[in-house]
């Protein structure tokens, strides 16, 4: 029987995507194993958002080689199907597989004539929605499950409409069966992934979106909490707002990505929204529901940005509390407009409000949860033990941590938040 050993970099759309591999490697009499050196195959998945990324991928593939130097590698992932040809000459690389044939990649390493570069050549199936499913997810109490793939934005930074294409979805039925697999193997908690999930069903006009995607998966008995990955502003509504309002279901939280709180910033990195409809969504949200929580993502040192641009992100920051702010400098990646753009901040000065910005967001963060202390809450038991205490999320992420409860992970159970340490809260039965 020969084994398998998994590494994946990046995002949840990546996440799920690896434990759709590796079902199907299992089904076809692969054995996995968390020890790289005892494996024939070594599957690495990829990821290039950023210039790190790639550099993390890189170092991976490496390690992998030098730490088993007889196993095949097979590289998949965003940065395989954007740089294909640099990842085919590293040492011990097998097989390039690009996003599009993730669904195939058994066959691929089957295959041993396909050759490194297992891209089909057909052009038109470049945007289909690949057939990658689950049944569980290893490891973890809550499953994610991906919706849609691709981007119909072209922000200038970004690389990912050129690695996953233009946004499409997957067929409702085919959502609501794994829902339905996942409740039965015991998940409670859902997380839906994609690329542009609030451009779930745009393509079809026939009235399924995103919106009718969640209220089926309500519907699913066993399944708790339904929560959204990344969503972008300029897909949030009134219609979708009011429907969480009402389906207790729904996690009270969003990951709503800002980038910059300058309007001029977000001009010239082509967002389709402007900081005016950012505030209005957040505003609307907490208005409907007054404890909802918003992460983000902030981006520092796109070119243009000065300290005015910089001062109106910081203000968007304090005005909005969010529970936690992802902080990115600015990465010039290649095939993006962007990446010749003039302006750019100086590395110091970027590294300085990097600093200014997580000391900000820490402060608002801590505010934000502050709320929160002396409640009742739910949690999900995520299993995991730290310093003899188990960990949980609420519904709106709160990071909780308690005495061991007997429960097993993936249930759900009232825990009274009694104190704050740090980015997390103590809890009590």
């Amino acid at each position: 029987m020969k084994k398998v050993h998994f590494s994946t970099l990046g995002c949840k759309t990546n996440q799920y995507e690896t434990q759709a591999m590796r079902e199907k490697f299992l089904r076809a009499g692969y054995a996995e194993t968390e020890k790289a050196a005892e494996a024939d195959l070594l599957v690495v998945n990829t990821c290039t958002v950023t210039g790190d990324g790639d550099r993390k991928s890189r170092f991976v593939i490496r390690r992998l080689h030098r730490d088993n130097p007889a196993a095949k590698i097979a590289v998949t992932g965003c940065y395989a199907t954007f740089a294909g040809n640099e990842l085919q000459t590293l040492p011990g690389v097998s097989h390039v597989i690009p996003n599009q044939e993730k669904d195939r990649i058994v066959q691929h390493i089957a295959a041993e004539s396909v050759g490194k570069f297992c891209g089909s050549g057909d052009k038109s199936e470049d945007n289909r929605y690949s057939d990658l499913s689950i049944s569980y997810f290893a490891d973890r109490a809550r499953a994610f499950l991906k919706i849609q793939d691709g981007c119909d934005h072209s922000c200038t930074y970004c690389k990912v409409v050129l690695v996953r294409g233009a946004s499409r979805s997957r067929p409702l039925e085919e959502i609501a069966e794994e829902g339905r697999r996942l409740s039965q193997n015991g998940y409670r908690e859902v997380v839906l992934t994609g690329i542009q999930l609030g451009a779930y069903g745009d393509e079809w006009s026939n009235g399924i979106n995103l919106r009718a995607a969640l209220e089926r998966l309500t519907r699913i008995p066993g399944l708790e909490r339904i929560r959204m990955s990344s969503i972008d502003p300029s897909d949030v509504d009134e219609d979708l707002m009011r429907f969480i309002q009402r389906e207790p279901k729904i996690c009270r939280h969003f990951h709503l990505p800002l980038q910059s709180g300058d309007n001029t910033i977000l001009k010239l990195m082509r967002r389709a929204y402007r900081r005016e409809r950012f505030l209005e969504i957040v505003r609307r949200l907490r208005e409907l529901m007054p404890d909802f929580a918003i992460t983000t993502d902030v981006m520092v040192g796109f070119p243009g940005e000065g300290e005015d641009e910089f001062g109106q992100t910081a203000e968007v920051i304090e005005a909005v509390l969010p529970l936690k702010v992802h902080i990115f400098p600015f990465s010039p990646r290649e095939g993006t407009q962007a990446a010749s753009f003039p302006g750019r901040p100086a590395a110091a000065a970027v590294q300085d409000r990097y600093k200014r910005l997580q000391s900000l967001s820490d402060r608002a963060s801590l505010k934000f949860r502050e709320r929160f202390l002396g409640r009742r809450v739910e949690v999900l038991v995520e299993g995991s033990e730290r310093e003899g205490l188990q960990e949980g999320h609420t519904s709106e992420y709160l990071k909780v941590r308690f005495r061991p409860s007997g429960r097993p992970p993936g249930s759900l159970f009232s825990v009274r938040l009694e104190s704050l340490d740090r980015d997390f809260f103590i809890g009590s039965f």
